[in-house]
C-alpha cells in the first residue's frame, strides 16, 4: 500500500486532478469537500479521521481548500516522510491588476481572497517551524484556464512570460515533487507556479 493522502477541496478541478495523480502512483487517498457548511466539513473530517482506522494518521495532507488539518496536527504522522502542501495563489503574494479584468467576464479578485491566500503563506512557514520533522510548503498557482473567453485568456497570457494560462497538470507536478523524497530537505517554502507572472 502507498502513502495515505488527505486532499481537501477534492471535488474541484484541481482537487480531482491531484487525487488522480496520487492514486496513479499507488497512494491511498481520502478526499474531502465542502458542499454545505464549514461546521459540517469539520464534523466530516473528525468522522473520517477518527472512525476510519486505516486513516487515523496521514502521510500527506494537501490543503486545497479551507479545513482544520493545520490546526489538528493529530491527522499527520509525525515523521520526516510526512508533509503538508498548502495551495495558495499568486494573489496571496502579489497585488492584483484591476485592469486585467476590465471588460471581461471575470470578476476582480476580492480582498478576502487575497487575505486568505496570504494567510496560507504565513501558515505554511508557521507549520514548517512548529511541525518539524513534518515538512510544509506552499504552491502559489497563477491563473488556471477553465474555459475563459478569448478576450480574458489573451489579456492574461500577455502578462505571462511563458505566454499562457496554467492547466491543472502544471500544478499537479510541483505538488507531487514537494510530497516526494526528492524534496526531503525543503520546508517552509513558497513556490510560485505562475509561468513567470511574478517575475516581471
Amino acid at each position: 500500500m502507498g502513502r495515505r493522502v488527505l486532499i481537501t477541496g477534492s471535488e474541484g478541478h484541481l482537487g480531482k486532478a491531484l487525487r488522480a495523480a496520487f492514486e496513479a502512483q499507488g497512494d491511498v487517498v481520502v478526499g474531502l469537500d465542502l458542499p454545505k457548511t464549514g461546521a459540517e466539513i469539520e464534523t466530516d473530517l473528525d468522522h473520517k479521521i477518527g472512525f476510519t482506522p486505516s486513516f487515523q494518521k496521514f502521510d500527506v495532507v494537501v490543503c486545497n481548500a479551507k479545513c482544520r488539518t493545520w490546526e489538528t496536527h493529530y491527522s499527520l504522522a509525525e515523521r520526516a516522510t510526512s508533509c503538508i502542501v498548502n495551495i495558495g495563489s499568486i494573489y496571496g503574494v502579489l497585488g492584483n491588476d484591476p485592469k486585467l479584468y476590465e471588460g471581461t467576464e471575470v470578476p476582480p479578485t476580492p480582498a478576502w481572497y487575497a487575505a486568505s491566500k496570504g494567510a496560507m503563506v504565513a501558515t505554511t512557514r508557521w507549520q514548517a517551524t512548529n511541525y518539524a520533522p513534518v515538512r510544509s510548503n506552499c504552491i502559489c498557482p497563477g491563473g488556471i484556464f477553465r474555459g475563459h473567453s478569448d478576450n480574458f485568456n489573451k489579456r492574461y497570457a500577455a502578462k505571462v512570460p511563458l505566454g499562457r494560462m496554467a492547466t491543472e497538470d502544471d500544478i499537479v507536478g510541483p505538488v507531487l515533487f514537494l510530497c516526494s523524497n526528492a524534496a526531503r530537505y525543503i520546508t517552509g517554502q513558497v513556490l510560485m507556479v505562475d509561468g513567470g507572472y511574478s517575475a516581471w
